[in-house]
Protein backbone atom coordinates (compact mmCIF):
# COMPACT_ATOMS: atom_id res chain seq x y z
CA UNK A 1 0.00 0.00 0.00
CA UNK A 2 2.69 2.65 0.85
CA UNK A 3 4.14 1.71 -2.66
CA UNK A 4 1.14 2.54 -4.12
CA UNK A 5 0.75 5.86 -2.63
CA UNK A 6 5.03 6.33 -3.60
CA UNK A 7 3.85 5.31 -7.22
CA UNK A 8 0.68 7.98 -6.56
CA UNK A 9 2.74 10.70 -6.07
CA UNK A 10 4.80 10.56 -8.53
CA UNK A 11 2.49 10.38 -11.17
CA UNK A 12 1.51 13.49 -9.53
CA UNK A 13 4.55 15.33 -9.81
CA UNK A 14 4.74 13.74 -13.32
CA UNK A 15 1.17 15.52 -14.41
CA UNK A 16 2.51 18.69 -12.58
CA UNK A 17 5.91 18.67 -14.41
CA UNK A 18 3.60 18.20 -17.53
CA UNK A 19 1.60 20.79 -16.96
CA UNK A 20 4.17 23.60 -16.01
CA UNK A 21 5.94 22.48 -19.81
CA UNK A 22 2.11 22.85 -21.12
CA UNK A 23 2.23 26.30 -19.57
CA UNK A 24 5.46 27.56 -20.63
CA UNK A 25 5.17 26.65 -23.89
CA UNK A 26 2.25 29.32 -24.40
CA UNK A 27 4.68 32.20 -23.84
CA UNK A 28 6.40 30.66 -27.62
CA UNK A 29 3.04 29.04 -29.16
CA UNK A 30 0.42 31.31 -28.24
CA UNK A 31 -0.59 34.55 -29.65
CA UNK A 32 -3.03 37.47 -29.14
CA UNK A 33 -3.68 39.76 -32.09
CA UNK A 34 -2.68 43.46 -29.65
CA UNK A 35 -1.08 46.26 -31.26
CA UNK A 36 0.65 49.01 -29.64
CA UNK A 37 2.35 51.75 -30.50
CA UNK A 38 5.82 50.71 -30.35
CA UNK A 39 4.64 47.97 -32.43
CA UNK A 40 4.25 50.15 -35.51
CA UNK A 41 7.35 51.70 -35.01
CA UNK A 42 10.38 49.48 -36.47
CA UNK A 43 14.16 48.28 -35.68
CA UNK A 44 17.04 47.68 -38.47
CA UNK A 45 20.12 46.14 -38.37
CA UNK A 46 22.99 49.55 -38.86
CA UNK A 47 25.99 48.55 -40.22
CA UNK A 48 29.26 51.09 -39.16
CA UNK A 49 30.50 53.69 -41.89
CA UNK A 50 33.76 52.73 -40.16
CA UNK A 51 35.46 50.31 -37.84
CA UNK A 52 38.77 51.08 -36.29
CA UNK A 53 41.15 49.03 -34.15
CA UNK A 54 42.77 50.67 -31.39
CA UNK A 55 46.09 48.86 -30.31
CA UNK A 56 45.41 45.45 -29.70
CA UNK A 57 42.27 45.45 -27.13
CA UNK A 58 39.97 48.23 -28.54
CA UNK A 59 37.93 48.78 -31.76
CA UNK A 60 35.98 51.67 -32.18
CA UNK A 61 32.29 52.01 -34.62
CA UNK A 62 31.28 55.00 -35.85
CA UNK A 63 27.60 54.84 -36.85
CA UNK A 64 25.23 57.02 -39.07
CA UNK A 65 21.61 57.16 -37.81
CA UNK A 66 18.59 59.30 -39.25
CA UNK A 67 18.05 61.42 -37.17
CA UNK A 68 14.81 61.43 -35.38
CA UNK A 69 12.87 64.07 -32.70
CA UNK A 70 11.90 61.35 -30.71
CA UNK A 71 12.92 60.60 -26.94
CA UNK A 72 12.49 56.82 -26.94
CA UNK A 73 14.88 55.51 -29.84
CA UNK A 74 18.13 53.78 -28.60
CA UNK A 75 20.85 51.49 -30.24
CA UNK A 76 21.17 47.68 -28.90
CA UNK A 77 24.77 45.98 -28.94
CA UNK A 78 25.82 43.45 -27.59
CA UNK A 79 29.73 43.14 -25.35
CA UNK A 80 31.53 40.50 -23.94
CA UNK A 81 34.01 41.00 -21.23
CA UNK A 82 34.29 44.79 -22.45
CA UNK A 83 34.40 48.78 -21.19
CA UNK A 84 32.14 50.50 -23.23
CA UNK A 85 31.73 54.00 -24.04
CA UNK A 86 29.05 55.61 -26.50
CA UNK A 87 29.04 59.19 -27.78
CA UNK A 88 26.65 60.79 -29.29
CA UNK A 89 27.71 64.11 -30.82
CA UNK A 90 31.40 63.90 -29.65
CA UNK A 91 30.04 63.62 -25.64
CA UNK A 92 29.86 60.60 -24.09
CA UNK A 93 26.00 59.69 -23.23
CA UNK A 94 26.87 56.00 -21.64
CA UNK A 95 29.28 53.64 -20.35
CA UNK A 96 30.50 50.47 -18.43
CA UNK A 97 33.86 50.30 -16.84
CA UNK A 98 35.77 47.42 -15.22
CA UNK A 99 36.56 47.39 -11.55
CA UNK A 100 38.50 45.03 -9.60
CA UNK A 101 37.11 43.07 -6.37
CA UNK A 102 37.37 39.60 -5.37
CA UNK A 103 34.02 38.32 -7.85
CA UNK A 104 36.77 39.61 -10.78
CA UNK A 105 37.63 42.31 -12.75
CA UNK A 106 35.02 41.10 -15.85
CA UNK A 107 32.38 43.18 -16.62
CA UNK A 108 30.64 40.26 -17.77
CA UNK A 109 27.93 39.90 -21.02
CA UNK A 110 25.97 42.67 -21.44
CA UNK A 111 22.94 43.52 -23.38
CA UNK A 112 23.37 46.54 -24.17
CA UNK A 113 20.36 49.44 -24.92
CA UNK A 114 21.49 53.03 -24.99
CA UNK A 115 18.52 55.40 -25.27
CA UNK A 116 19.73 58.43 -28.04
CA UNK A 117 19.12 61.98 -27.56
CA UNK A 118 16.76 63.53 -30.49
CA UNK A 119 18.40 64.54 -33.97
CA UNK A 120 21.83 62.72 -32.98
CA UNK A 121 23.13 60.84 -36.32
CA UNK A 122 26.39 60.25 -35.74
CA UNK A 123 27.58 57.98 -33.17
CA UNK A 124 30.81 56.59 -31.51
CA UNK A 125 30.58 52.91 -29.90
CA UNK A 126 33.94 51.79 -28.19
CA UNK A 127 34.91 48.35 -26.75
CA UNK A 128 37.86 47.75 -25.07
CA UNK A 129 38.71 44.03 -23.76
CA UNK A 130 38.75 44.34 -20.21
CA UNK A 131 41.86 40.97 -20.72
CA UNK A 132 44.41 41.91 -22.63
CA UNK A 133 45.61 39.14 -24.91
CA UNK A 134 42.47 38.49 -25.88
CA UNK A 135 40.97 38.35 -29.50
CA UNK A 136 38.77 41.66 -29.87
CA UNK A 137 34.91 40.41 -30.24
CA UNK A 138 33.26 42.66 -32.76
CA UNK A 139 29.62 43.24 -32.07
CA UNK A 140 26.01 43.71 -34.55
CA UNK A 141 24.19 46.75 -34.13
CA UNK A 142 20.13 47.81 -34.07
CA UNK A 143 18.42 50.16 -34.13
CA UNK A 144 15.11 51.61 -33.23
CA UNK A 145 12.38 51.85 -30.83
CA UNK A 146 13.70 51.21 -27.28
CA UNK A 147 10.28 48.88 -26.10
CA UNK A 148 10.42 47.65 -29.81
CA UNK A 149 14.16 46.09 -29.01
CA UNK A 150 13.38 44.81 -25.60
CA UNK A 151 10.33 43.13 -26.92
CA UNK A 152 12.40 41.95 -29.77
CA UNK A 153 14.78 40.14 -27.53
CA UNK A 154 12.77 38.82 -25.28
CA UNK A 155 11.24 37.27 -28.23
CA UNK A 156 14.03 36.07 -29.67
CA UNK A 157 15.39 34.61 -26.40
CA UNK A 158 12.48 33.24 -24.46
CA UNK A 159 12.47 29.45 -26.63
CA UNK A 160 16.23 29.08 -24.88
CA UNK A 161 14.81 30.24 -21.59
CA UNK A 162 12.03 28.21 -21.63
CA UNK A 163 14.42 25.06 -22.50
CA UNK A 164 16.46 25.84 -19.63
CA UNK A 165 14.12 26.10 -17.34
CA UNK A 166 12.28 23.07 -18.45
CA UNK A 167 15.95 21.59 -17.82
CA UNK A 168 16.07 22.56 -14.28
CA UNK A 169 12.43 21.41 -13.72
CA UNK A 170 13.52 18.19 -14.98
CA UNK A 171 16.24 17.86 -12.69
CA UNK A 172 14.10 19.31 -10.02
CA UNK A 173 11.65 16.15 -10.69
CA UNK A 174 14.36 13.48 -10.82
CA UNK A 175 15.35 14.83 -7.05
CA UNK A 176 11.80 14.72 -5.72
CA UNK A 177 11.12 11.32 -7.44
CA UNK A 178 14.80 10.15 -5.30
CA UNK A 179 13.25 11.28 -2.04
CA UNK A 180 10.53 9.64 -2.27
CA UNK A 181 12.46 6.36 -3.74
CA UNK A 182 15.53 6.51 -1.69
CA UNK A 183 14.56 4.71 1.52
CA UNK A 184 11.99 2.41 -0.74
CA UNK A 185 14.53 1.00 -3.38
CA UNK A 186 18.23 0.54 -3.56
CA UNK A 187 20.21 1.87 -6.44
CA UNK A 188 18.72 5.09 -7.06
CA UNK A 189 21.31 7.34 -6.70
CA UNK A 190 21.79 7.76 -10.49
CA UNK A 191 18.33 9.64 -10.02
CA UNK A 192 20.02 12.10 -7.79
CA UNK A 193 23.39 12.64 -9.93
CA UNK A 194 20.90 13.02 -12.89
CA UNK A 195 18.95 15.41 -11.08
CA UNK A 196 21.50 17.53 -9.55
CA UNK A 197 23.40 17.57 -13.01
CA UNK A 198 20.22 19.06 -15.22
CA UNK A 199 19.73 21.64 -12.29
CA UNK A 200 23.36 22.68 -12.57
CA UNK A 201 23.40 22.85 -16.12
CA UNK A 202 19.93 24.25 -17.28
CA UNK A 203 21.16 27.11 -14.41
CA UNK A 204 24.21 27.45 -16.75
CA UNK A 205 21.97 27.39 -19.91
CA UNK A 206 19.42 29.87 -18.34
CA UNK A 207 21.86 32.39 -16.83
CA UNK A 208 23.45 32.46 -20.91
CA UNK A 209 20.33 33.74 -22.07
CA UNK A 210 19.86 37.04 -23.32
CA UNK A 211 16.99 37.76 -20.91
CA UNK A 212 19.33 36.98 -18.56
CA UNK A 213 21.49 39.51 -19.48
CA UNK A 214 18.61 42.14 -18.91
CA UNK A 215 17.24 40.52 -15.76
CA UNK A 216 20.66 40.20 -13.97
CA UNK A 217 22.01 43.62 -13.65
CA UNK A 218 25.00 42.73 -12.44
CA UNK A 219 26.91 40.90 -15.14
CA UNK A 220 30.08 40.98 -13.07
CA UNK A 221 28.30 38.12 -10.62
CA UNK A 222 26.04 36.78 -13.86
CA UNK A 223 29.34 35.66 -15.59
CA UNK A 224 30.94 34.31 -12.18
CA UNK A 225 27.97 32.21 -11.44
CA UNK A 226 28.30 30.56 -14.86
CA UNK A 227 32.10 30.01 -14.31
CA UNK A 228 30.86 28.53 -11.34
CA UNK A 229 28.12 26.46 -12.39
CA UNK A 230 30.55 25.16 -15.27
CA UNK A 231 33.04 23.87 -12.74
CA UNK A 232 30.13 21.95 -11.03
CA UNK A 233 29.01 19.86 -13.97
CA UNK A 234 31.54 17.41 -14.41
CA UNK A 235 31.38 15.53 -10.93
CA UNK A 236 27.60 14.80 -10.70
CA UNK A 237 28.25 13.94 -14.39
CA UNK A 238 30.34 11.47 -13.96
CA UNK A 239 28.75 9.94 -10.48
CA UNK A 240 25.57 9.80 -12.42
CA UNK A 241 26.86 7.76 -15.18
CA UNK A 242 28.87 5.42 -12.55
CA UNK A 243 25.46 4.89 -10.93
CA UNK A 244 23.70 4.26 -13.83
CA UNK A 245 25.63 1.88 -15.10
CA UNK A 246 25.88 0.36 -11.22
CA UNK A 247 29.94 0.39 -11.99
CA UNK A 248 30.26 0.19 -7.49
CA UNK A 249 34.03 0.90 -6.78
CA UNK A 250 36.29 2.97 -9.22
CA UNK A 251 39.77 4.17 -9.20
CA UNK A 252 39.29 5.97 -12.26
CA UNK A 253 36.09 7.77 -11.19
CA UNK A 254 37.00 8.79 -7.56
CA UNK A 255 40.70 10.10 -9.12
CA UNK A 256 39.15 12.17 -11.86
CA UNK A 257 36.51 13.53 -9.17
CA UNK A 258 39.17 14.32 -6.91
CA UNK A 259 41.32 16.31 -9.63
CA UNK A 260 38.04 18.38 -10.92
CA UNK A 261 37.19 18.90 -7.06
CA UNK A 262 40.79 20.37 -6.39
CA UNK A 263 41.73 22.09 -9.74
CA UNK A 264 37.82 24.03 -9.32
CA UNK A 265 39.14 25.17 -5.58
CA UNK A 266 42.48 26.22 -7.03
CA UNK A 267 40.90 27.83 -9.95
CA UNK A 268 38.40 30.09 -8.07
CA UNK A 269 40.87 31.35 -5.11
CA UNK A 270 43.49 32.23 -7.94
CA UNK A 271 39.91 34.33 -9.36
CA UNK A 272 39.62 35.77 -5.68
CA UNK A 273 43.13 36.59 -5.42
CA UNK A 274 43.46 37.78 -9.30
CA UNK A 275 46.38 35.70 -9.74
CA UNK A 276 44.34 34.33 -12.93
CA UNK A 277 41.03 35.00 -13.25
CA UNK A 278 38.21 32.50 -14.88
CA UNK A 279 37.95 34.93 -18.32
CA UNK A 280 41.99 33.47 -18.88
CA UNK A 281 41.52 30.18 -17.43
CA UNK A 282 38.28 29.35 -18.87
CA UNK A 283 40.44 26.34 -21.34
CA UNK A 284 41.09 24.49 -18.36
CA UNK A 285 37.25 24.42 -17.34
CA UNK A 286 36.51 23.31 -20.84
CA UNK A 287 39.22 20.81 -20.41
CA UNK A 288 37.34 19.30 -17.68
CA UNK A 289 34.23 19.01 -19.47
CA UNK A 290 36.17 17.45 -22.61
CA UNK A 291 37.33 14.87 -19.96
CA UNK A 292 34.30 14.01 -18.40
CA UNK A 293 32.52 13.20 -21.66
CA UNK A 294 35.80 11.31 -22.63
CA UNK A 295 35.17 9.20 -19.41
CA UNK A 296 31.35 9.01 -20.63
CA UNK A 297 32.43 7.53 -23.83
CA UNK A 298 34.71 4.93 -21.63
CA UNK A 299 32.27 3.72 -19.33
CA UNK A 300 29.97 3.45 -22.52
CA UNK A 301 32.77 1.48 -24.59
CA UNK A 302 33.37 -0.72 -21.89
CA UNK A 303 29.74 -1.93 -21.35
CA UNK A 304 29.43 -2.97 -24.74
CA UNK A 305 32.64 -4.75 -24.30
CA UNK A 306 30.95 -6.73 -21.55
CA UNK A 307 27.14 -6.56 -21.94
CA UNK A 308 26.65 -5.52 -25.63
CA UNK A 309 24.00 -3.42 -27.43
CA UNK A 310 21.17 -3.66 -24.41
CA UNK A 311 18.60 -0.96 -23.60
CA UNK A 312 20.99 1.03 -21.24
CA UNK A 313 23.63 1.54 -23.95
CA UNK A 314 21.25 2.21 -26.78
CA UNK A 315 19.64 4.90 -24.71
CA UNK A 316 23.06 6.71 -23.72
CA UNK A 317 24.54 6.31 -27.35
CA UNK A 318 21.89 8.89 -28.43
CA UNK A 319 22.00 10.83 -25.16
CA UNK A 320 25.89 11.01 -25.42
CA UNK A 321 25.91 12.37 -29.28
CA UNK A 322 23.25 15.18 -28.47
CA UNK A 323 25.64 15.85 -25.51
CA UNK A 324 28.99 15.69 -27.32
CA UNK A 325 26.84 17.25 -30.42
CA UNK A 326 25.92 20.29 -27.77
CA UNK A 327 29.26 20.27 -26.33
CA UNK A 328 30.75 21.35 -29.45
CA UNK A 329 28.63 23.53 -31.17
CA UNK A 330 29.32 25.68 -27.82
CA UNK A 331 32.72 24.90 -27.65
CA UNK A 332 33.50 26.20 -31.55
CA UNK A 333 30.80 28.85 -30.73
CA UNK A 334 32.76 30.39 -27.76
CA UNK A 335 35.84 30.59 -29.29
CA UNK A 336 35.49 31.59 -32.86
CA UNK A 337 32.54 34.62 -31.17
CA UNK A 338 29.74 33.57 -33.37
CA UNK A 339 26.31 34.11 -31.55
CA UNK A 340 22.98 32.21 -31.89
CA UNK A 341 24.16 28.89 -31.29
CA UNK A 342 22.70 28.34 -27.86
CA UNK A 343 19.28 26.96 -29.09
CA UNK A 344 21.08 24.15 -30.35
CA UNK A 345 22.99 23.57 -27.57
CA UNK A 346 19.93 23.47 -25.04
CA UNK A 347 18.62 20.62 -27.19
CA UNK A 348 21.03 18.67 -27.12
CA UNK A 349 21.27 19.32 -23.33
CA UNK A 350 17.69 18.56 -23.31
CA UNK A 351 18.31 15.28 -25.31
CA UNK A 352 20.53 13.95 -23.37
CA UNK A 353 18.59 14.93 -20.08
CA UNK A 354 15.23 13.12 -21.11
CA UNK A 355 17.00 10.01 -22.39
CA UNK A 356 18.79 9.13 -19.63
CA UNK A 357 16.67 10.91 -17.18
CA UNK A 358 13.58 8.56 -18.87
CA UNK A 359 15.87 5.30 -18.34
CA UNK A 360 16.85 6.16 -14.50
CA UNK A 361 12.84 6.96 -13.94
CA UNK A 362 11.47 3.59 -16.31
CA UNK A 363 14.54 1.39 -13.93
CA UNK A 364 13.29 3.14 -10.72
CA UNK A 365 9.99 2.12 -11.67
CA UNK A 366 10.88 -1.02 -12.81
CA UNK A 367 11.88 -1.69 -8.62
CA UNK A 368 8.96 -0.10 -7.43
CA UNK A 369 6.98 -3.01 -9.35
CA UNK A 370 9.19 -5.69 -8.24
CA UNK A 371 9.65 -4.44 -4.31
CA UNK A 372 5.52 -4.17 -5.15
CA UNK A 373 5.73 -7.89 -5.15
CA UNK A 374 8.31 -8.77 -2.76
CA UNK A 375 5.70 -6.94 -0.40
CA UNK A 376 2.86 -8.79 -1.73
CA UNK A 377 4.75 -12.18 -1.44
CA UNK A 378 5.95 -11.34 2.30
CA UNK A 379 2.54 -10.12 3.26
CA UNK A 380 0.73 -13.20 1.96
CA UNK A 381 3.59 -15.16 4.13
CA UNK A 382 2.32 -13.90 7.33
CA UNK A 383 -1.27 -13.01 6.58
CA UNK A 384 -4.13 -15.50 6.90
CA UNK A 385 -6.16 -15.38 4.08
CA UNK A 386 -9.39 -16.26 4.89
CA UNK A 387 -9.49 -13.40 8.10
CA UNK A 388 -7.13 -10.97 6.92
CA UNK A 389 -5.21 -10.87 10.46
CA UNK A 390 -1.63 -12.02 10.53
CA UNK A 391 -1.40 -15.90 10.93
CA UNK A 392 0.90 -18.07 13.25
CA UNK A 393 3.82 -17.65 11.49
CA UNK A 394 3.79 -14.18 11.75
CA UNK A 395 3.22 -14.41 15.93
CA UNK A 396 5.91 -17.17 16.27
CA UNK A 397 8.17 -14.73 14.44
CA UNK A 398 7.41 -11.49 16.44
CA UNK A 399 8.32 -13.96 19.49
CA UNK A 400 11.37 -15.07 18.17
CA UNK A 401 12.43 -11.36 16.94
CA UNK A 402 11.17 -9.76 20.71
CA UNK A 403 13.82 -9.69 23.55
CA UNK A 404 12.30 -7.65 25.84
CA UNK A 405 8.94 -8.74 26.68
CA UNK A 406 8.27 -5.74 29.36
CA UNK A 407 5.59 -3.68 28.95
CA UNK A 408 3.31 -6.35 26.51
CA UNK A 409 0.11 -8.09 27.41
CA UNK A 410 -2.07 -10.53 25.49
CA UNK A 411 -5.59 -10.71 25.02
CA UNK A 412 -6.62 -14.43 23.65
CA UNK A 413 -9.59 -15.62 22.24
CA UNK A 414 -11.61 -18.87 21.28
CA UNK A 415 -15.17 -18.90 18.96
CA UNK A 416 -17.64 -20.78 21.49
CA UNK A 417 -20.09 -23.14 19.25
CA UNK A 418 -17.96 -23.37 15.89
CA UNK A 419 -17.93 -27.04 15.89
CA UNK A 420 -22.04 -27.08 16.11
CA UNK A 421 -22.04 -24.14 13.66
CA UNK A 422 -20.43 -26.12 11.31
CA UNK A 423 -22.12 -29.48 11.96
CA UNK A 424 -25.59 -28.01 11.95
CA UNK A 425 -25.18 -25.47 9.87
CA UNK A 426 -22.43 -26.12 6.98
CA UNK A 427 -18.95 -25.10 6.62
CA UNK A 428 -20.17 -21.77 4.60
CA UNK A 429 -21.88 -20.78 7.96
CA UNK A 430 -18.67 -21.38 10.07
CA UNK A 431 -16.15 -19.89 7.49
CA UNK A 432 -18.58 -16.48 7.66
CA UNK A 433 -18.25 -16.91 12.14
CA UNK A 434 -14.80 -17.02 11.81
CA UNK A 435 -14.53 -14.09 9.22
CA UNK A 436 -16.97 -11.78 11.45
CA UNK A 437 -15.51 -12.67 14.70
CA UNK A 438 -11.82 -11.76 13.68
CA UNK A 439 -13.68 -8.22 12.10
CA UNK A 440 -15.03 -7.90 15.73
CA UNK A 441 -11.54 -8.60 17.26
CA UNK A 442 -9.48 -6.57 14.73
CA UNK A 443 -12.22 -3.09 15.58
CA UNK A 444 -12.31 -3.19 18.70
CA UNK A 445 -8.72 -4.46 19.48
CA UNK A 446 -6.80 -4.07 16.39
CA UNK A 447 -6.01 -0.18 17.62
CA UNK A 448 -3.76 -1.46 20.87
CA UNK A 449 -1.44 -4.12 18.92
CA UNK A 450 -1.84 -6.97 15.74
CA UNK A 451 -3.80 -9.58 15.75
CA UNK A 452 -3.17 -13.11 14.74
CA UNK A 453 -5.30 -16.74 14.35
CA UNK A 454 -2.93 -18.70 15.78
CA UNK A 455 -5.45 -21.62 15.17
CA UNK A 456 -8.76 -22.79 13.68
CA UNK A 457 -10.90 -20.79 16.03
CA UNK A 458 -8.04 -19.25 18.16
CA UNK A 459 -6.97 -15.55 18.07
CA UNK A 460 -4.64 -13.37 19.76
CA UNK A 461 -3.77 -9.64 19.78
CA UNK A 462 -0.54 -8.83 20.97
CA UNK A 463 -0.39 -5.01 23.00
CA UNK A 464 2.11 -3.09 23.81
CA UNK A 465 1.08 -0.93 27.33
CA UNK A 466 4.29 0.81 27.79
CA UNK A 467 3.00 4.37 27.33
CA UNK A 468 -0.65 3.68 29.19
CA UNK A 469 -2.63 1.27 30.74
CA UNK A 470 -5.05 -1.48 28.77
CA UNK A 471 -8.81 -1.57 30.57
CA UNK A 472 -9.30 -4.92 29.43
CA UNK A 473 -13.27 -4.72 30.75
CA UNK A 474 -14.63 -1.94 28.81
CA UNK A 475 -13.22 -3.52 25.92
CA UNK A 476 -15.22 -6.64 27.20
CA UNK A 477 -18.01 -5.10 26.78
CA UNK A 478 -17.39 -3.70 23.22
CA UNK A 479 -17.26 -7.33 22.54
CA UNK A 480 -20.58 -8.34 23.67
CA UNK A 481 -22.33 -5.64 22.05
CA UNK A 482 -20.59 -6.57 18.59
CA UNK A 483 -21.45 -9.85 19.00
CA UNK A 484 -25.58 -9.38 18.53
CA UNK A 485 -24.93 -6.81 16.44
CA UNK A 486 -22.81 -9.45 14.14
CA UNK A 487 -25.88 -12.30 14.37
CA UNK A 488 -28.29 -9.87 13.01
CA UNK A 489 -25.72 -8.90 10.42
CA UNK A 490 -25.01 -12.49 9.40
CA UNK A 491 -28.74 -13.50 9.16
CA UNK A 492 -27.58 -17.00 10.11
CA UNK A 493 -30.48 -18.82 11.69
CA UNK A 494 -29.68 -20.24 15.50
CA UNK A 495 -26.14 -18.87 14.63
CA UNK A 496 -24.97 -17.96 18.47
CA UNK A 497 -22.15 -15.88 18.30
CA UNK A 498 -19.74 -15.85 21.43
CA UNK A 499 -16.21 -15.29 21.79
CA UNK A 500 -14.73 -15.69 25.01
CA UNK A 501 -11.72 -13.98 25.84
CA UNK A 502 -9.00 -14.19 28.69
CA UNK A 503 -6.19 -11.34 28.81
CA UNK A 504 -3.05 -11.45 30.99
CA UNK A 505 0.29 -8.96 31.39
CA UNK A 506 3.61 -9.98 31.15
CA UNK A 507 5.08 -10.39 34.73
CA UNK A 508 9.13 -10.58 34.94
CA UNK A 509 9.39 -12.58 38.13
CA UNK A 510 6.71 -15.92 37.03
CA UNK A 511 6.95 -15.37 33.36
CA UNK A 512 10.22 -17.48 31.67
CA UNK A 513 9.00 -16.11 28.18
CA UNK A 514 5.82 -14.89 26.32
CA UNK A 515 4.22 -18.64 26.51
CA UNK A 516 3.97 -18.35 30.16
CA UNK A 517 1.55 -15.40 29.28
CA UNK A 518 0.05 -16.71 26.82
CA UNK A 519 -0.83 -19.63 28.88
CA UNK A 520 -2.39 -17.39 31.73
CA UNK A 521 -4.70 -15.74 29.49
CA UNK A 522 -5.60 -18.92 27.89
CA UNK A 523 -6.77 -20.22 31.71
CA UNK A 524 -8.65 -16.78 31.53
CA UNK A 525 -10.15 -17.52 28.59
CA UNK A 526 -11.26 -20.91 29.33
CA UNK A 527 -13.39 -19.61 31.85
CA UNK A 528 -14.58 -16.73 29.68
CA UNK A 529 -15.45 -19.86 27.41
CA UNK A 530 -17.61 -22.43 30.49
CA UNK A 531 -19.19 -19.29 31.58
CA UNK A 532 -21.12 -17.94 28.44
CA UNK A 533 -22.30 -21.62 27.64
CA UNK A 534 -23.88 -21.63 31.25
CA UNK A 535 -25.73 -18.07 29.68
Amino acid sequence: MKRIKLVNRIFYCIFLLGFLLFMASGFIFSTVDKVTPADKRTSVVVKPEDTRYIGDDTIEYHVKIRASAGNNNALAFVSRHQEVEVYAGGRLIYYIKAHRSVYGTTTGTNYTIVNIPPYTTDIIVRLTNVYAGHKIRGTTFEYGDETKLIKELIAKSLPSAVLSSFIIIVGFAMIILWIFCRKKIAQTQALFYFGIFAMIIGAWALNETDIATILVENRKIGSLIGYVLLMMIPIPFMQAEKNFFQIGKSALNNILCAIYAATAVILLVCHITGVCEFKNSVYIIHVMLVMSLVYFCTVLIKRVWVKGFDRKVKANIIGAAALGISMIVDLIAYYKGMQQTDLIGKLGILIFIIVLGYESISEAFEKIKEGQKVDFYKEMAVTDTMTGVYNRFAFEEWEQETSDYEGYSIVTFDLNNLKWCNDNLGHAAGDAYIQASARIIKEIFGRHGKCYRIGGDEFCTVINQKQKSFDIGRHVKQLRELEKYTEEELGIKDLNVQIACGYAEYDIKTDKNFEDTRSRADKRMYESKRRLKRE
